[in-house]
């Protein structure tokens, strides 16, 4: 079959417009924390750590290390490490007391997280005050209501200044409830609105604030998710990032994916992906699947098997037949055959009837007149072949039957001639 070039066009004309269609299309954000350096949806971090990446003077990197694998590091450092969406938390004791050591150490250690731990507040001695907001984040967006406030208390590096955040991204507040240790508040929480407004406790309630533990510090932060590419492209309120940051001092960060769980790791080919010659394999086996299906789309014509011509087997089935009988010398039956096709032949051609004797003069008459044979030759030999019929005991020599086989072989013979009459015959 042809190749159908303008099928397959229209099949890569077709995709193309459906992939234009499909990338010209607004994206579909998932906004599901995950804190990935690989995620670049609202609440992972790839542009986050890029930015600091490209900012923060003294280096940013990022591990998989937990606190344990590096609480035998000998060089201070200022590290960060966040979880969100997940109310009940359990560092461990052992993770807890690596923790305390290299604050101990002289590090500094920023904890970004929304919920409960209570191995780390009662070490610590503060006190998580969550909040439920009735509506996600995208309702309470398209309803247009206010931001909630956040204060950075002044000090001397930065002059105080109120930042707005939406509810959903501030999840919990921290208080202190420590008298032994040395504890900065770093910030104010105030509801719906500007900073003149009431708190939102009695007491004064904070997103961030600072612990002094031996010769470093613990920062902890109940807002984890400003720490995302959301909260870093949230402007101007990114500063207050920074702000935080700035707690670090000069010391170079290290964030710490150890405990996070992201979709990243549940996907099966993330090693694949991870890898640019395996990325690059992948690649291109769904391009030649592409491909493939394309030029096999097309309707192949199937093969149309070679038909040989007919064969007539008519002849050699009544030379088969006939040899049966002559080998059974069963002559009487097999005049009998011959004589029954005969009168079948004589009913289709000549619409007379053998087997009727009342019709006889006529059936006769008819034959002889078609044949141009005598009336008395067709009489005698339908008259000889009935007595057979009649009598089941007769028996038949060879040389009757090749006599009585030939006469009817005549009589069909001329009957597909033009009629002659007898009279005609004899001159």
């Amino acid at each position: 079959m042809k190749f159908n070039r303008w099928f397959v066009l229209f099949v890569v004309v077709f995709l193309a417009l459906v992939f234009l269609a499909e990338f010209r299309m607004p994206r579909k954000f998932v906004w599901n924390p995950t804190f990935s350096h690989n995620d670049k949806q609202p609440f992972g971090c790839y542009v986050f750590d890029s930015i600091l990446s490209a900012s923060l003077p003294h280096g940013y990197e990022v591990t998989k290390k937990s606190m344990y694998q590096m609480k035998d590091d000998t060089v201070k450092r200022g590290y960060i490490f966040m979880v969100s969406n997940q109310w009940t938390w359990d560092l461990g004791k052992q993770e807890t007391n690596a923790l305390l050591s290299l604050a101990e150490k002289g590090n500094k250690i920023l904890v970004a997280y929304d919920g409960v731990n209570a191995i780390l507040q009662d070490t610590l001695r503060y006190m998580v005050i969550p909040s439920f907001p009735q509506l996600s984040l995208r309702e309470y967006v398209m309803k247009g209501k206010s931001r909630d406030t956040i204060v950075w208390e002044g000090d001397s590096v930065y002059d105080r200044r109120s930042f707005y955040f939406y509810p959903q991204v501030m999840a919990s507040r921290v208080k202190n409830h420590n008298d032994s240790l040395k504890v900065k508040q770093l910030t104010t929480v105030y509801h719906h609105g500007p900073a003149d407004v009431q708190p939102v406790t009695t007491d004064t309630a904070s997103t961030a604030m600072s612990i002094s533990v031996g010769k470093g510090e613990i920062i902890v932060v109940s807002t984890p998710l400003i720490f995302t590419n959301y909260g870093i492209l949230d402007a101007p309120n990114h500063e207050y990032i920074f702000r935080i940051l700035s707690e670090m001092g000069d010391l170079p960060i290290v964030r710490t994916e150890a405990y996070t769980k992201t979709t990243e790791e549940n996907s099966p080919l993330r090693y694949f992906l991870s890898q640019p010659p395996l990325r690059w394999a992948v690649t291109l086996g769904f391009i030649a699947i592409l491909v493939f299906m394309i030029f096999t789309a097309r309707r192949r014509q199937r093969v149309i098997p070679e038909v040989e011509k007919p064969k007539n087997r008519n002849l050699e089935f009544v030379k088969l037949i006939g040899t049966l009988y002559y080998q059974k010398h069963d002559y009487r039956d097999l005049v009998l055959k011959k004589y029954a096709y005969f009168a079948e032949e004589m009913r289709r051609v000549l619409h007379v009837d053998l087997t009727d004797k009342s019709e006889d003069l006529r059936t006769f008459s008819v034959i002889a007149t078609q044949t141009g044979m005598e009336e008395q030759e067709v009489s005698k030999l339908v008259n000889t072949v009935r007595q057979l019929e009649d009598d089941e005991e007769a028996t038949v020599s060879r040389t009757t039957m090749e006599s009585l086989i030939n006469q009817i072989t005549t009589i069909w013979k001329r009957t597909n001639q033009e009629p002659t009459s007898p009279s005609s015959q004899r001159r």
